[in-house]
């Protein structure tokens, strides 16, 4: 993974956690006495002991649209990099919420967080490594992976400014 890359993996993790997602998730948990062991947002892959709902993102490598310069021998390139965040439920018992409902009520949440949603303007990641330009929502969408359980995706393009190291 290219600094670029590892740097927003880590600004969105710390927007992650700056926000309420986690208490969201862990609400719609089974009570148990280990469920704190637990993390809400993983990085490609959940251990099969994963309380449900949970949270999965996946960066992909970037597409560089534009190199520039900055001083004499300061190399800059402008970097859309997708990413998506794939949403995890099943039915929760005592919610009325279809496994569909919780999914989509959950990609809702990640959108006021990260962008996309109508009425929440929101975009603060900030990177150690370059500039965080602009997050663009790409889409979002629902599938049904059994009789029980759905998955909700949310994609986007995070467009960085990331000096290039020599």
């Amino acid at each position: 993974m290219a600094v670029g890359q590892a740097d927003l993996l880590q600004s969105i993790n710390v927007v992650w956690d700056a926000s309420t997602l986690d208490a969201t998730f862990k609400a719609l948990w089974p009570a148990t006495p280990d469920g704190d062991d637990f993390p809400v947002l993983h990085d490609m892959l959940a251990g099969g002991e994963q309380p449900w709902p949970y949270c999965m993102i996946e960066v992909q490598s970037g597409v560089i649209s534009d190199w520039m310069t900055k001083g004499t021998n300061d190399l800059w390139r402008i970097e859309d990099v997708p990413a998506e965040f794939r949403v995890f439920a099943t039915e929760v018992s005592g919610d009325s919420r279809s496994a569909k409902g919780i999914a989509a009520y959950l990609v809702e949440e990640i959108m006021k967080v990260f962008g996309g949603h109508p009425t929440v303007v929101s975009d603060d990641l900030t990177l150690d490594n370059g500039n965080h330009l602009v997050t663009l929502y790409q889409s979002d969408f629902f599938i049904r992976e059994d009789n029980a359980r759905w998955m909700g995706s949310i994609s986007y393009l995070f467009r960085n400014d990331v000096q290039e190291m020599a």
